[in-house]
């Protein structure tokens, strides 16, 4: 009976939690009644995180987005249509402007699909995280649709967002309509090659929009596109299993499940294109100096190459981030996409620096058509030089039976995390890193089996003979004798061993059509550049000043010393040992 008896007042505590539960609720909605008509429309009529917002309100946003609360207020200030702050809200028609890739123009010969990219991706973003049935974004939407595009997550849920803009986005063109997906389900269908390389020239375009500084209301800025074939080259292979020199015609489909894990795996910091482009958007929106003004106009529009190229300002070599040669603009962006660190991010602002206005380029150290060739002259530059560096080496496969160029061109390239050592051991550690640059991309990291990263070895005068010396040159992986990728001393020859004989980096072919036996090639050029900045290259410079103050003293003979050479007792010396009788005979 006593059990009977708890238990009814238990429910009747119950009963009384929900009234003043329901009387709380119904309360809250007679203060303020439109409250929870405006969180409805936050993320897309999406009910659950209507619910979020009506029971914690936008209130805990503005405390959650802190950091960024300022520009946020200043910009949406900025683009209200009302200066009553009470009635403040943006039409959906300006949002979608002021999202635009205004002042950037493709200087070259773009396809239709991308100018069709381009133009809908301030439409894309407006429409899927600023969504609004009644063509206004007031302020809790828009401090919601900024936390959805912004929130820290897993790099498959940024991606998922990223393909999202393009699938729920659409407006005028259906940018992807092989592509399937909600917020809450996961996306299905498939993406074509040639979708896939404008989604690519996309997100390196809002890369590229997110480091403007400075630009003024009438410029526009044409852009060279970057060669992403080898990138693309790369992904077709890995997902169907085909050769990596396979050409493709751009219909060719790819399941978007496999393509997930490719990215995620080969270029994970493409997830970070959205967040990046409107957190600066809002950010410069909301700035005291308002550089970059979005017009009404279409960032691009649909014109001839030629007329394009009539217009491009005379000073576009002077903004060219990255120097012609072997790291391209596509090179440096998919090497610097791979790597999750400071080095990835400064190839990454290297890549998409068009105004030259970033203080943290890789420098040029060494390149074989510039400073010579050969072990030695390679050392001389990048001696002391005690941050991550990245080589790459140009070959063309020999035939082995007639010992002439086969015609295969190919691009290799290696991260050095901490700089070159002269040694005749291996060393390094798990940072270092090999690629395949071209004609496909593909990184390679270490397996943390084994430790035979880097070797580099150069003779130094004076050293002790041995009657078997360590071989001078620079190699990677492998055993001594079976480099995986070795360059002589010369730098005229470069081979390449299958992966099997490497322990030290994981397995995949560095150049197309690899198979057990050595690929030989003739060195077309060999680049190095230091990805350690500024602090970096002060202290090399340091360092190389020292060093030639040092052979220089080394060079200088000392000809007071030489003068009295024969009142010295060394000379006495000498004398006694050539001539010992010489003292005896002159006693006599």
């Amino acid at each position: 009976m006593s059990h009977i008896l708890g238990y009814g007042a238990h429910l009747n505590n119950v009963i009384n939690f929900q009234c003043c539960r329901n009387s709380c609720s119904v309360a809250f909605e007679i203060l303020f009644p439109t409250f929870r008509e405006e969180s409805l429309r936050v993320m897309g009529n999406s009910a659950s995180t209507s619910e979020g917002v009506s029971d914690q309100g936008y209130s805990q946003l503005e405390r959650k987005l802190q950091a960024d609360l300022t520009y946020l207020k200043r910009a949406f200030t900025h683009l209200s249509a009302s200066k009553d702050a009470n009635q403040q809200s943006i039409p959906l028609s300006t949002l979608e402007r002021a999202f635009n890739l205004a002042p950037l123009n493709v200087a070259d010969s773009a396809p239709s699909t991308l100018l069709s990219f381009i133009s809908e991706i301030g439409p894309a973003l407006t429409r899927t995280f600023f969504n609004n049935n009644s063509g206004q974004v007031d302020w809790p939407l828009f401090l919601s649709g900024f936390d959805m595009c912004c929130k820290q997550g897993l790099g498959a849920v940024k991606l998922k967002s990223l393909f999202l803009v393009f699938v729920k986005g659409k407006y005028k063109h259906e940018l992807l309509p092989g592509l399937q997906g909600e917020v809450d389900e996961d996306l299905t269908g498939f993406v074509t090659m040639s979708q896939l390389q404008d989604v690519f020239l996309i997100c390196w375009l809002l890369m590229c929009h997110s480091r403007l500084e400075n630009v003024q209301d009438s410029e526009e800025l044409y852009v060279p596109l970057p060669n992403l074939r080898p990138l693309l080259a790369s992904c077709y292979a890995a997902i169907t299993g085909a050769p990596a020199d396979t050409a493709w015609t751009g219909k060719e489909e790819i399941k978007v499940e496999k393509l997930t894990s490719w990215i995620l795996a080969t270029i994970p910091s493409i997830t970070e294109s959205i967040e990046q482009y409107v957190k600066c958007h809002i950010q410069r929106l909301g700035s005291e100096k308002k550089n970059i003004k979005s017009e009404d106009k279409p960032a691009v529009q649909a014109m001839e190459a030629a007329d394009k190229m009539e217009n491009v300002p005379k000073d576009l070599e002077k903004a060219k981030a990255v120097d012609p040669g072997l790291l391209t603009f596509g090179t440096a962006w998919a090497i610097g996409l791979f790597l999750r660190d400071s080095s990835g991010s400064n190839l990454v602002a290297a890549a998409c620096d068009l105004l030259g206005s970033s203080t943290s380029y890789p420098t040029l150290l060494y390149r074989v058509s510039t400073h010579g060739r050969g072990i030695s002259r390679f050392w001389t530059r990048v001696e002391g030089y005690k941050a991550p560096l990245l080589m790459l080496i140009s070959g063309t496969s020999i035939d082995y039976d007639k010992n002439e160029p086969s015609g295969a061109k190919w691009v290799v390239g290696v991260l050095v995390p901490g700089g070159f050592e002269n040694k005749e051991v291996f060393y390094g550690n798990s940072g270092c890193c090999l690629f395949a640059i071209s004609p496909f991309f593909l990184p390679l990291r270490s397996t943390g089996k084994e430790t035979n990263h880097v070797y580099c070895h150069k003779r130094t005068p004076g050293a002790v003979y041995r009657s078997h010396p360590r071989p001078e040159g620079v190699g990677f992986g492998g055993s001594p004798g079976k480099e995986r990728l070795w360059l002589d001393d010369e730098f005229l020859t470069v081979t390449i061993q299958h992966h099997a004989l490497d322990k030290s980096y994981h397995s995949g072919s560095l150049v197309p059509g690899q198979g057990y036996s050595p690929v030989k090639a003739r060195v077309g050029e060999v680049e190095v550049w230091g990805l350690g900045g500024a602090s970096a290259n002060e202290q090399h410079d340091k360092y190389q000043h020292r060093e030639t103050l040092f052979s220089e003293q080394r060079r200088k003979v000392d000809l007071k010393n030489f003068g009295n050479w024969r009142d010295s007792p060394e000379a006495t010396m000498m004398e006694m040992i050539s001539n010992p009788t010489k003292l005896e005979r002159e006693e006599r």
